[in-house]
């Protein structure tokens, strides 16, 4: 289950801290209006290791970035301040040069673009991804990107 911009559709941000420390039993079905709560049946409540979650990577298509919903926003900085200090966050900002003019005329200018800024989140956890679409050899500055 994705985020989704109403109230009470998809995963609850309340979850997520549920997710991250290992607390969701096995095939738990999760409520977009009623988070997992410590006394419900299946809460695990002495986790092990491999039942925690040690990095969130978050896929974002930067065209869309300008147009996102309000409440999308306000979810995805709900989230981050949950988790900002616990665990290591990534986000794989997709198509930059659909976003961006000054991308799309030269891709080695893709960390000066506002659409990166507009994130509030460091510079150093956002890897940005030129899609390849129309070109026909392989283009070392795109390639890069995914390397950097």
């Amino acid at each position: 289950m994705g985020l989704e911009p109403e109230q009470g559709a998809g995963l609850n941000p309340d979850d997520i801290s549920n997710i991250i420390s290992g607390n969701i039993p096995d095939r738990y079905q999760f409520n977009p209006s009623v988070p997992l709560k410590p006394e419900a049946y299946g809460f695990c409540k002495n986790p092990e290791l491999k039942d925690k979650i040690h990095c969130v990577a978050y896929v974002i298509d930067a065209s869309k970035i300008s147009i996102m919903h309000q409440n999308m926003k306000t979810k995805l900085n709900a989230i981050c301040k949950k988790i900002n200090f616990s665990i290591p966050q990534l986000v794989l900002l997709t198509k930059i040069d659909e976003a961006c003019p000054l991308v799309k005329e030269d891709i080695t200018k893709v960390y000066k673009s506002t659409y990166i800024k507009e994130l509030g989140v460091s510079l150093s956890c956002v890897v940005p991804v030129k899609n390849y679409s129309e070109e026909l050899e392989l283009d070392m500055n795109i390639d890069i990107l995914l390397l950097h």
